[in-house]
């Protein structure tokens, strides 16, 4: 499939931001200490990679412009692999965050920190919002124009505010979960462990399906132009 050898040029592209995911990765964990203790500070730890996430995703936009853009458009491909590989792109590099997430939870569980099986739900639901935020973010670059100059401003707004909302509203959430906890009625989240996964599951699906519309709609946009 020639949408994977595109996934692949993005990665080559990007290379240089991996590198640095492994400080982002200390620095969530320190926050996320910061603002919280136990359990509940993996949420906000990976609310917080999750935000980096949004901003990496979509590095590949500015790196199509100039040498770069000819040399893709040289390439034999159609608009619906290079766009379908720009969004298995995406979607590869929130699950790659995702899964250092989950490594994250397993440490803390080594380490004989508790984290409550509801919150493994939350953690889908917020891998769920950061899908959606990066189709949401690859749908606006591709109708609105990649590497355009004039949107330089408002494309860092794009790449920025969204995921920076999810994060202040997992550490709200976190101050919720332990002023219920400091009341005693903790218990009440256990109970509904089995609903918090089955939202889990459900919001990654449907995000998944979205990620999928979203693309298609590009693909039909893109079509129409010199270059996707």
């Amino acid at each position: 499939m020639r949408a994977l050898h595109f996934m692949k040029i993005d990665y080559m592209l990007t290379r240089k931001q991996l590198y640095i995911v492994p400080v982002f990765f200390l620095l969530a964990l320190v926050t996320s200490r910061g603002i919280s203790e136990g359990g509940t500070s993996l949420l906000v730890a990976c609310s917080y990679m999750l935000f980096v996430a949004s901003i990496f995703a979509t590095a590949p936009f500015g790196y199509c412009v100039g040498k770069n853009r000819g040399f893709l458009l040289l390439l034999p491909a159609t608009v619906k692999d290079r766009v379908v590989g720009r969004f298995l792109y995406g979607l590869s590099f929130v699950a790659l965050l995702s899964l250092l997430c989950g490594v994250l939870a397993g440490g803390y569980l080594l380490m004989g920190v508790e984290v409550p099986l509801w919150l493994w739900g939350v953690g889908l639901c917020e891998m769920a919002a950061g899908i959606v935020i990066m189709a949401l973010e690859f749908l606006f670059f591709y109708l609105f124009g990649e590497g355009k100059e004039n949107w330089q401003y408002l494309s860092n707004i794009v790449r920025v505010a969204p995921g920076m909302v999810m994060f202040f509203a997992a550490s709200a959430l976190v101050e919720e979960v332990q002023d219920t906890a400091a009341s005693g009625t903790g218990m009440e989240l256990e109970s509904m462990t089995g609903k918090f996964m089955q939202t889990g599951v459900l919001a990654v699906a449907v995000s998944l399906l979205l990620t999928a519309v979203a693309a298609a709609v590009c693909v039909k946009v893109i079509e129409k132009r010199d270059y996707a």
